[in-house]
């Protein structure tokens, strides 16, 4: 069934984030070990070991990402994919899925096996297209972005990554893109300046055709793409900023810097991550119902260079500071008493099984096998390793990870004016604007 074209982009960031820290469920058809070809394209193909579905997936990533767009063009990256994602939809594709990501662009897909080259040609053509001739559809786009109320969810994430990161940083592009100063024409020198084969990743269960985006084509498609630097986390001490918002309910972020993917920290996050979820959703939501819903995220996928680690969710008023208190009290424990053996043995199993799942899924695998190529990580289609590194997780590991990364903590909650929060029973207490 087709979606809205509208619903499913301002969709996209929300499903990216859930679908790489979620549990992915599918039958077994194949298994993420690897080959390479590096040239100006960079391709992985996946070996199967038993396709018993008609399908071919195929992940591409767009090595820039929004957190590469100028500053004075900020929402150009997005406008512009948006774009192509729509395009992509009329391919023989039978599955498109788009997610804008800081540092990348992925779209993914599901092809019909007997459909796989005619799509690979589809694809083939329209990166090497010259101009995107879809004015009105970019004048829609646009007007719909502009027109597109800001919530107080989003006036909480733009505030905390301001905490997070400072007011200029590229992760906050995507909260301050003008959609007013952009056009077609913008569009189309964007388009061209970075849909080249030396900036995409490619990942298949099935070869690539031989002479896939070797074709000529009316532009330069070999000349380099430079992506800039994207800048480290701000390391301050914690901060805390209310904001005032005409909402029935408060909307609370709590974050905290986290280790990279590539770093030895990285799975002792996961651990936390799991732990945190757990936790709080056991003492905010069933114990003293102050929440409906509560998320626990880690940006490491869509924000590599500087990921964070994430608590959100939403309170009444009356119950903004006790359910901050909570959250803080956890924090606390964490840093002061380290998990037992058999709380991390308990919370890895957890991570093993909805891995074991997320691995045995053949789209997971596909994106999986691009995000490895781009980020470099061994890890990416190697479950045996993920879960090695899981066991090695010890106590130490993550009273050293709490005593680390939790002090940097940020707090942003927009929401009706309360009484002052009393912030002396913040952590470390020493919370500041």
């Amino acid at each position: 069934m087709k979606t809205h074209p509208h619903f499913s982009v301002r969709k996209g960031l929300f499903l990216a984030v859930l679908i790489l820290s979620t549990t992915l469920c599918c039958p077994l058809t194949i298994w993420g070990s690897s080959t390479r070809r590096v040239d100006p394209l960079v391709v992985s193909k996946l070996d199967p070991i038993s396709k018993e579905e008609n399908y071919e997936y195929v992940t591409m990533i767009l090595k820039t990402g929004y957190g590469h767009e100028p500053s004075e063009k900020r929402g150009l990256n997005t406008l512009t994919n948006e774009l192509v994602y729509l395009l992509l939809r009329n391919t023989r594709a039978l599955e498109v899925n788009y997610y804008p990501f800081a540092e990348y662009t992925i779209f993914t897909f599901v092809v019909w096996r007997d459909d796989f080259a005619a799509f690979c040609a589809e694809l083939d053509a329209l990166i090497r297209l010259d101009t995107l001739l879809l004015y009105d559809l970019c004048n829609e786009l646009i007007n719909q972005h502009i027109h597109t109320a800001k919530t107080p969810f989003v006036t909480g994430q733009s505030i905390l990554y301001e905490l997070l990161y400072g007011p200029d940083h590229p992760y906050l592009n995507r909260f301050k893109a003008d959609y007013s100063k952009l056009d077609i024409n913008e569009v189309n020198t964007w388009f061209r300046e970075i849909y080249k084969p030396n900036n995409i990743v490619i990942s298949t269960t099935s070869e690539l055709p031989e002479d896939f985006l070797k074709k000529p084509s009316g532009r330069d498609l070999q000349k380099r793409v430079l992506n800039p630097e994207i800048p480290p986390s701000l390391a301050t001490d914690p901060v805390y900023r209310f904001t005032d918002a005409r909402a029935p309910v408060s909307t609370i972020f709590i974050a905290f810097p986290g280790p990279k993917p590539e770093e030895d920290g990285f799975f002792v996050s996961r651990i936390i991550q799991k732990y945190l979820q757990h936790q709080l959703w056991s003492r905010l939501r069933q114990e003293r119902g102050y929440c409906y819903d509560l998320q626990v995220s880690y940006s490491y996928l869509n924000e590599p260079t500087a990921p964070n680690i994430t608590i959100a969710f939403q309170v009444l008023p009356e119950n903004t500071e006790p359910a901050i208190y909570e959250v803080f009290n956890l924090l606390e424990e964490l840093e002061r008493e380290p998990l037992t053996p058999e709380e991390i043995r308990y919370f890895v199993e957890l991570e093993e099984k909805s891995q074991d799942k997320n691995y045995s899924t053949p789209s997971f695998l596909s994106l999986m096998d691009a995000i490895g190529a781009q980020l470099d990580l061994t890890w990416a289609t190697d479950y045996d390793q993920y879960k090695s590194e899981l066991q090695k997780i010890s106590s130490n590991d993550i009273l050293n990870f709490a005593q680390t990364y939790l002090k940097n903590w940020r707090l942003s909650v927009v929401g009706p004016d309360v009484a002052e929060l009393n912030t002396n029973f913040m952590l470390k207490g020493n919370a500041g604007d």
